[in-house]
């Protein structure tokens, strides 16, 4: 007789029903070699436990939702917050629960700190595979605010989107005498999904498009005049430890001196052609040691783009280590091109 594991199969069945797979039932049967009686009976039993509900004439996750509507009178401290609102829905391994108190409070911070904001809003939703956690603000929004530090602390006018662009390598804060630009780096690195939208733009290191917030719990939260949502998901069984992400990127005896840049997101369009966009992505990784550009999803970069930022960067910043993964044929043939010019 054949022993099946039913926690492994009722895991399995929990995440074809979150992906919105409708032969969750012929891929279960598949998958385990058991009968189809067998699967309708793991479903009914998830049912029982409500850890599933029917919808229309197929099943999805039973979710907690959980509100919070605070008031930024100055009075509010994040890891206050996280001990009132927020601790009680985290109760899962020690190294769960030390990702959410490190991201909401970091990102609490920011709501509090820097948004010019009097309302803040909260909402947790929950299933029995992860947690989500949306912070929304009413201030002035985050990219806004970047854009009005650059152009009074620099003199430089640059786009919301091009404001997107500097979150990613990490180290760019507009209060330097506070805080290390770290949160939303490393935040975004330890989350399975993390997203930052504001005026229309968002930042986030995942394949997300604008159609997937717009079926999405963001949206519940995009019904704002100005102000930023942050949304942070992660399963409540990862094995993330948050110090291995540090450690990454942050070896104890260097500091902050490694990152990694996805290059499709940094760039409107994704494929980088210009002299200005290597700038300004020399501007951003120069005070890194090494750097890890992720080409993926780029199917192309321009000769100018190319040479600025492998030739003519690497000459004003002979201290850094380019490192480049996941670059097609296209992009790879156009980097030694312009390498291999400079060195007749």
């Amino acid at each position: 007789m054949k022993v099946v594991n039913q926690k492994k199969v009722k895991n399995y069945i929990l995440g074809l029903i979150k992906s919105g797979r409708k032969d969750y039932v012929n891929a279960t049967v598949e998958c385990f070699d058991i009968s189809k009686s067998s699967v309708y009976n793991y479903v009914k039993q998830l049912e029982k436990d409500e850890l599933i509900e029917k919808k229309g004439k197929t099943y999805i996750l039973r979710t907690k939702v959980d509100y919070y509507f605070l008031e930024n009178d100055g009075t509010l401290v994040e890891d206050s917050v996280y001990k009132e609102f927020i601790s009680q829905h985290i109760q899962f391994s020690k190294n769960v629960n030390s990702i959410w108190a490190y991201a909401f409070t970091e990102m609490m911070n920011n709501a509090i700190e820097h948004s010019g904001a009097k309302n803040i809003d909260i909402a947790i939703y929950q299933n029995c595979l992860d947690t989500q956690i949306l912070i929304k603000d009413n201030g002035v929004g985050i990219f806004k605010k970047i854009q009005r530090f650059m152009k009074e602390s620099r003199n430089e006018s640059i786009t919301l989107r091009e404001c997107v662009s500097l979150l990613f390598a990490g180290k760019f804060t507009t209060a330097h005498q506070y805080h290390t630009g770290e949160g939303i780096f490393f935040t975004s690195h330890i989350m399975d999904e993390f997203v930052i939208y504001s005026d229309d733009n968002f930042f986030t290191r995942n394949n997300f498009t604008s159609t997937q917030i717009e079926d999405s719990s963001l949206h519940d939260f995009m019904e704002m005049e100005k102000g930023t949502v942050v949304r942070m998901t992660l399963s409540n069984n990862t094995k993330k430890v948050l110090s291995e992400v540090f450690s990454t990127f942050a070896p104890v005896n260097e500091g902050f001196v490694k990152t990694t840049i996805p290059v499709a997101h940094m760039f409107s369009g994704g494929n980088p052609v210009s002299r200005s966009e290597a700038r300004r992505l020399l501007g951003s990784i120069a005070l890194f040691n090494d750097i890890i550009l992720d080409f993926s999803g780029v199917e192309e970069i321009g000769q100018g783009f190319a040479h600025e930022l492998f030739v003519l960067g690497k000459q004003k910043h002979p201290n850094i280590n380019l490192k480049t993964i996941n670059t097609c044929q296209t992009v790879e043939n156009m980097i030694t091109r312009v390498i291999n010019t400079s060195n007749l």
